[in-house]
Parts: C-alpha cells; structure tokens; sequence
C-alpha cells in the first residue's frame, strides 16, 4: 500500500442553479472512499462481478482525440432502430452535474425531432467512486426496468479522481489496482444496460483546466474508450474532440453552434457553457445517426 494518504476529492458541486437540487452530504463522500463498501469486481454483486476479471491493465494508452467516436463491431441480436413520429426512440441520459449540462440539450434537440423521447435521469455530485452516495447500476437497473430505453447515454467520472477501497486496500488513482477497479465498475454500468438490450453512448470527460484534474480525466476517458469496445452495442463518444484544442487540451471558448466565438466552459473550468453542452449534444447526436442510421440529421 503506498505510503502518501489516500487522496479523497470532495464531489465537484453542480454550478448556479443546480447546486441545491443536488447537495451530497459531505460525510457521505468520506464514508463512501474510505469504508469498505464491497465495491471491487462489482459493486454490491451487480452482474459484471461474474466476469470475474483478476487482471491489471495498463493504463498508458492513449485516448485517439483526432477522431470523436469510435465504435465496436456490428450490434448482435439488437433489432434495428426506425424512429419515427409514430414510434420514437427512447433515451436514457445518466450521468454527474456535467451529464445535467449535457442532457438538458440533448432533450431539448433530440426531442425537437419528434422521433426521440428522452428521460434525464443524471445526478449532480454522483460517480462510480462513491457507491455509498449513490450506486449507479442499482438506479440504473430501475431505470431500465421503469423506462425501457432503446439507447443509454453516460457522462460522469468527473467526480471519481478519488480512492478505492479494494478487498479492504486502499487504491490509489493511477495505481494499477485503481484502474482495474475502476474498469469493473465501468462494465457494471455497460452489462446492466447492454443485458436489457438497451445501446449504449459512453461520453469521454471533456478536457479540465486544472492540470491534475485533467490528467486524472484522460486516464478515465482511456478506460472508457477501451471497456465500450468491449461490449456489442456500445459506442463511445470523445468530447476533447468536440470541446478541446487540437491537440485535444482545454479550451475555455471556440467556435459555437451559431459560428461565432462564445464561451464553451463555465468559470469553474469543469462544467459546460449552454453553447458547449449544444455543441456536445450534437456530436453525439450525429455519432449515433451514423452508428446506427438513425437519420435525426435530416
């Protein structure tokens, strides 16, 4: 076990008005990092822990920010997707204070079409850290029995740069036990949605501006990019691709929905601007018309 303290980030609080719809107790956090709350290979027993995965991978590859999708292999046994007027797809948006950012424009365009009924179901201050506060694949089996989304999306993890508990140890972030820790509670999310025959959009963070914070992101959005590749189904989406330079570093302003200069990221340098959110709701709007023909475009 390292010999440094076991890093624990308070959650970032959701900005402006959102802050009081969510408030997490603050001892929540520390209880939820350091109590061992049963959360290695599979977070209270959910069905991912039958995977059984004893492996550490590494974690130094990195995330392609040139391209903003990148899909897995044809969809098995998943019925083709037709939305329409007369039958609309259903979407299910989860996610932290930044998927409230995102899905407050996703509704709000893919709804506009007529062909899409979309439920946000994301929560400010969650993660897959802190189980204890709140455990997403239990709520998202709710979810999916109540709702029965045909299409999953996920933006969360900026508040998991925190430690582990694993087998009653602590890990650390980019640690290898972390990752591989990490990487479980990943397909805890993605094998609850995709056995429910439900696809699923995987959101990378976004690129931070505080150093730390944003290395602590990519290494995220690595583990992302690998385990969506893993399941049939599942397509992940960059957003340094849509809100980072070119080089996939942060952009605090860029060229908005309308083609002028505007503001993509909120003073706090974590959260969406409305302009970035619609900015990122449209590129994972067209990753999934081009994935699985959707024709929201049109």
């Amino acid at each position: 076990m390292p010999s440094r303290p076991l890093k624990i980030l308070s959650p970032l609080g959701p900005p402006g008005r959102r802050r009081w719809r969510y408030l997490a107790p603050a001892f929540g956090v520390v209880v939820g990092v350091v109590a061992a709350t049963a959360v290695v290979s599979g977070m209270g027993g959910h069905r991912g822990a039958a995977n059984g995965r004893a492996d550490v991978r590494p974690t130094s590859a990195p995330v392609d920010h040139r391209r903003p999708t990148t899909t897995t292999a044809p969809d098995p046994e998943l019925p083709l997707l037709h939305p329409s007027t007369a039958m609309r797809l259903s979407v299910l948006e989860i996610g932290d204070s930044l998927g409230i950012d995102l899905g407050d424009q996703l509704q709000s365009q893919l709804d506009a079409t007529g062909m899409a009924r979309t439920t946000m179901a994301s929560v400010g201050d969650s993660g897959l850290a802190n189980v204890s506060f709140y455990d997403w694949p239990a709520h998202l089996a709710d979810e999916l029995a109540t709702d029965r989304p045909q299409v999953v999306v996920v933006f969360l993890g900026a508040n998991d740069d925190q430690g582990l508990d694993v087998d009653g140890d602590a890990a650390h972030p980019g640690t290898s036990a972390w990752a591989s820790a990490y990487a479980q509670r990943v397909d805890d999310v993605l094998d609850e949605a995709t056995s429910a025959r439900a696809r699923v959009v995987w959101v990378g963070m976004p690129p931070m501006a505080e150093p730390d914070l944003n290395s602590a992101m990519t290494r995220e959005d690595v583990i992302y990019q690998r385990e969506t590749a893993r399941f049939p189904g599942t397509l992940y989406v960059s957003s340094s691709a849509v809100l980072g330079g070119a080089s996939g570093l942060y952009e605090a302003s860029g060229v908005g929905p309308s083609g002028g200069q505007v503001g993509l990221r909120a003073p706090d340098g974590v959260h969406l601007t409305p302009d970035g959110a619609e900015l990122l709701s449209r590129a994972v709007i067209e990753a999934m018309d081009r994935r699985w023909r959707l024709a929201f475009g049109a």
